[in-house]
């Protein structure tokens, strides 16, 4: 009575398709004499009997008689072994180099702020990094049920989770850090994607997959937002006559070839003049006594008003 059935066969994945995450081999009756193939960035998975017995992952060319089904039986002990069809066990392999993948929003999330309590719609993308974690429940979710199974399906399941877990994620954050949500955005890039990427890892535990990293690259808005934060951006910069003089000087050192003294001369007195006018203005602004009986410039944004208190920022005038 033999202990294996007859015939030998050969247990691999010759990968077709750098996209796809796992590989059912065609057989389940290991006979003696088969040979276990795993090629580097892949992991052998043995199955039987509604459990992983172990799962191989160091690449090379195994007996299945004498390397495998030793550790195997010595470790769990439930292979059904039969004379007459050998040992009964599944096989798949999966794929387990590092999947990268790209991800972003379909439709801006509305982030509700203080200016704007309806929302600012604002869009993001980036990247993250798959893993398994639970061969388990990826069999039993996914390998033991579909034929295969890619980075794109994987990618659109990250991608239908991906709104709410990031609007959840953003107004967490806010509440954590006390501070404008927009601002937040961009000065806690790094909190805001492991907060996410721990609230992806839960999600994807559901079939056996985790997100080891996920990385926020593109944060954008509106081309009107853009614009209004650029111009905003602008009065703040200007604002600083010193700094608008000191970067203009250096923009004429980087510019001047061939050591043209005279050009990087006159553009320091153009610049070193445009300080002196912009100082002479906000000096006069800042006079209280040349200010008119009617409207005036808010000391704080610059803007229009004509009452004692800005409507915008709320800064006195007078």
């Amino acid at each position: 009575m033999g202990f294996f059935g007859q015939g030998r066969s050969t247990v691999e994945w010759q990968e077709t398709r750098p996209d796809l995450l796992f590989y059912k081999w065609k057989e389940d009756e290991l006979k003696k004499g088969s040979k276990l193939i795993i090629r580097p960035g892949q992991k052998a998975i043995f199955y039987a009997n509604g459990r992983v017995e172990g799962v191989f992952e160091e690449p090379g060319t195994y007996d299945i008689y004498s390397e495998i089904v030793p550790f195997l039986s010595s470790l769990k002990g439930i292979l059904q072994l039969r004379s007459d069809t050998g040992l009964r066990a599944e096989v798949y392999f999966v794929n387990a180099k590092e999947m990268l993948l790209k991800w972003g929003t379909r439709q801006r999330i509305m982030i509700p702020t203080d200016a704007a309590p309806g929302g600012v719609p604002v869009g993001m993308n980036g990247n993250l990094v798959i893993e398994f974690k639970d061969y388990l429940k990826f069999i039993e979710r996914i390998a033991g049920i579909k034929q295969t199974y890619s980075l794109n399906d994987i990618s659109e399941r990250i991608i239908g989770e991906l709104n709410p877990v990031l609007t959840e994620a953003i107004l967490n954050g806010q509440n954590q850090i006390g501070i404008n949500v927009l601002v937040g955005l961009q000065q806690n890039n790094r909190a805001l994607a492991r907060r996410i990427q721990q609230e992806l890892d839960m999600e994807l535990l559901d079939i056996g997959f985790g997100v080891r990293d996920f990385n926020i690259i593109g944060i954008n808005y509106p081309e009107n937002v853009q614009r209004m934060a650029e111009r905003v951006a602008a009065q703040a910069f200007v604002g600083d006559v010193g700094r608008y003089a000191a970067i203009n000087m250096a923009d004429g050192l980087a510019n001047s070839q061939g050591g043209n003294v005279a050009g990087l001369a006159a553009q320091f007195a153009m610049g070193n003049q445009l300080a002196q006018q912009m100082n002479g203005a906000i000096n006069n602004n800042q006079q209280p006594q040349q200010q008119p009986a009617g409207d005036r410039f808010c000391p704080h944004c610059r803007k229009m008003v004509a009452s004692k208190f800005c409507p915008d920022c709320g800064t006195q005038t007078v």
